[in-house]
Order: structure tokens, then sequence, then C-alpha cells
């Protein structure tokens, strides 16, 4: 698929956290994507503001859904600022973060906003009865958040793990209130080989801000996981907002 320009118009705002909301576009007509793929996402300011989002809407939604840190950089609050009705452009698709059905074992290791392509594709699984897919597929979704109410997508995620066979979500929480019974800290190589048998053996996509991506290298690393092993993509501007 080659990139080009639509027009679209601003549907609707959901707020998923304290600081992080899901803004809903039309979807234009000729638009398509695979799950997992990104868009730039461009408003009409002068000049224009410019900013590469994931989806996380899947295919077989009517609508786009990009989700967001607002981090009150100008294009957060620009962003943030679009009445519903707003025309705006986007450009795409672009990328290769798309899912392996070939492949019989497969890890997404993720933190915070990082979860929106993952749901893409997760969500596009669920909807086509994992079509496609190797039989007999396990999938595990590692995801680390700082605190139980920051679990961006946490009901649907919740979901999936009961409308896809083979699928396990593990919740990684670093501050976790009281009460709070999963695993707490951060996604290393030790809890990863508690979760899943025979680690150095799977798949694994990650996806985040490039200081996550590096530790995670470090993880996959200390498990003997081979490059051909590793699919990545970063969220740069989390470190650059």
């Amino acid at each position: 698929m080659t990139a080009q320009t639509y027009v679209t118009s601003l549907l609707d705002k959901v707020t998923r956290a304290a600081d992080t909301k899901s803004f809903r576009f039309a979807r234009p007509t000729g638009y398509t994507f695979t799950a997992g793929q990104f868009l730039q996402l461009i408003l009409s300011t002068e000049p224009n503001l410019v900013h590469a989002f994931s989806h996380a809407d899947s295919p077989t939604e009517a609508h786009i859904e990009v989700t967001t840190r607002l981090t009150g950089s100008e294009y957060k609050n620009a962003l943030d600022a679009l009445p519903l009705g707003a025309e705006v452009q986007i450009k795409g698709p672009y990328g290769k973060f798309v899912f392996a059905y070939d492949r019989p074992r497969v890890a997404f290791l993720t933190g915070g906003i990082g979860i929106t392509p993952v749901r893409s594709m997760l969500k596009y699984l669920v909807d086509t009865g994992g079509a496609e897919r190797v039989p007999g597929q396990q999938i595990v979704l590692f995801y680390g958040s700082r605190t139980v109410d920051g679990i961006v997508y946490r009901e649907e995620l919740e979901q999936f793990a009961s409308q896809l066979a083979g699928f396990r979500l593990v919740h990684v929480i670093s501050q976790p209130e009281a009460g709070w019974e999963g695993h707490v800290g951060h996604i290393t190589a030790h809890l990863i080989r508690s979760e899943i048998d025979f680690a150095s053996t799977w798949t694994y996509y990650v996806v985040g801000p490039p200081g996550m991506v590096a530790a995670m290298d470090k993880v996959l690393d200390e498990l003997g996981v081979p490059s051909e092993q590793r699919v990545t993509e970063q969220f740069a501007g989390y470190d650059n907002p």
C-alpha cells in the first residue's frame, strides 16, 4: 500500500487515563491499512503541525483511532483543542509492525501508550476469528503500566483474553496500589521466564519509547533471542514531545 494523503474530520474524544485520550476520525473513502501500521496526522494550523501515530483501531472498525499521552507539547495541545467536526489530514499507511500469523509463539512487550498498535492487531484477530493463524498459536502480551488506573484499554484487553484462543494477558505494575496481586516492577527476563516456557524460541514484538525498546533489547539478549525473532517499533515522540 502506497502512502497517500486524505482529508477527514474528528468524530469523538475518549478519555483513557488521567493524561491519555483517544481521538476518533472518520475513515476516508479508499483508505486501507494493515493492523499495527501507523499514519501521519496533519493539523490545519499555521504552519501545519504533523505527528506520527500508530493505528489503535483495527481495519474491521469504521473509524480511525489514535490514542496518545497529552504531554503539553504544541502539537498535543492543538490536537486536544480540536472541536468535533474539525477537519484534519492523514497520510499513510506506513510501517511493517504487523502480525506474524505463521509464528507458533508470539509475545508482545510494551508499556503505557505503546499498547496502541498491539490493540490494533488483537482487535483485528478477535474480529476475524484469528483467520490465517497457524494452528495452536500462542500469544502473550506483557504490558507494563505505572499504576492500575493508568492501564490503557484495560477492559478491552481483558475481553480479548476471553475471546481469542491461545491469548494471555500479563500486567506488570511499577507503582501498584494496595491489594494488587499481579506482577510488580518492570518486565524482566526472569518475569518472562516465569510466564512462558522456552522463552528463546518465541517471536517478540517490542513497542514503546526508545528507552523502553533499548531496555527490552537487553532483556531479549539475556533470554538468548536471535535478531530474526525480534520486531520493534519506537515511539520517539515521547522522549522529545
